[in-house]
């Protein structure tokens, strides 16, 4: 019998380390007998129909399962855990019966971030901060030309057109580095200096936003934006993919798509 425990075990044996401190069981019962696991980005009402419509009680996602994002809570519960977006969610896990386990850091470490480098086929570091930790690294551009990276970055990720800061085509690049999902958001400009202190004059990132954009053009950095989903993906299918040959049960990955569109 496969129970939420199992899962838990298997993230921690493949990081090395307990769950992180937003890594929890988020919703249901912690010794259901799982019959099926969806591994996905976000919990969405659309994604949980369709768990519940494969026969599936569990659901590991990577994002947060309510509104507004944990560390941003006021300690206000009751207000937020009323809104529409919550409450359906909710009642849709209830309904039937779904059990969800929140994996985020530890997905990140152990699969995202070096699935989201090497569908970028960036696979070998020429430099990072020395502290061993994975996320630390710079890697030589693919191209010569911030024009020819905006081109190669599309095609290695499926995406038609992305944001960028307005550097002209034909300006060099030669060390990048990867704020992969949130991370090039402008409450994770830590992160960013980190990689700006090891020497990067490219970002190619999973998601910004204004101030992060602004963060780094104001230091002559160049941004190229894929989206949070799509830099995390590869990444959390290789993760379903692990978890389905450890616990020999019906493990599926469910993609959720970028949510925006250029037009």
């Amino acid at each position: 019998m496969t129970i939420p425990k199992d899962i838990i075990k298997f993230v921690e044996n493949s990081s090395g380390h307990p769950l992180n401190k937003d890594e929890y069981i988020t919703f249901g019962s912690q010794d259901i007998e799982i019959t099926g696991i969806t591994v996905t980005w976000m919990a969405t009402s659309k994604l949980i129909k369709s768990v519940a419509d494969a026969g599936h009680n569990c659901i590991v996602h990577h994002e947060a399962l309510t509104y507004p994002y944990p560390d941003f809570v006021n300690g206000n519960e009751h207000e937020y855990t009323n809104w529409p977006i919550n409450t359906q969610r909710k009642k849709l896990l209830t309904k039937h019966g779904i059990t969800t386990i929140r994996i985020h850091g530890s997905a990140d470490e152990i699969y995202i971030y070096n699935a989201f480098a090497k569908q970028l086929n960036l696979i070998t570091p020429i430099a990072d901060d020395g502290t061993n930790i994975y996320c630390h690294k710079v890697f030589a551009s693919p191209v010569s030309t911030f024009g020819e990276l905006i081109e190669y970055v599309k095609t290695t990720t499926g995406m038609s057109a992305m944001r960028t800061t307005r550097h002209p085509s034909n300006r060099p690049v030669k060390r990048i580095g990867l704020p992969w999902g949130g991370m090039g958001l402008f409450i994770n400009v830590g992160y960013m200096q980190k990689l700006l202190d090891i020497g990067v004059d490219t970002f190619i990132c999973g998601e910004t936003d204004n101030y992060g954009f602004r963060f780094a053009e104001e230091q002559g950095i160049a941004v190229i934006e894929t989206s949070h989903e799509i830099s995390e993906a590869v990444g959390l299918r290789n993760f379903a993919e692990k978890l389905k040959e450890f616990l020999k049960i019906n493990v599926q990955y469910s993609d959720i798509p970028c949510v925006w569109e250029m037009r």
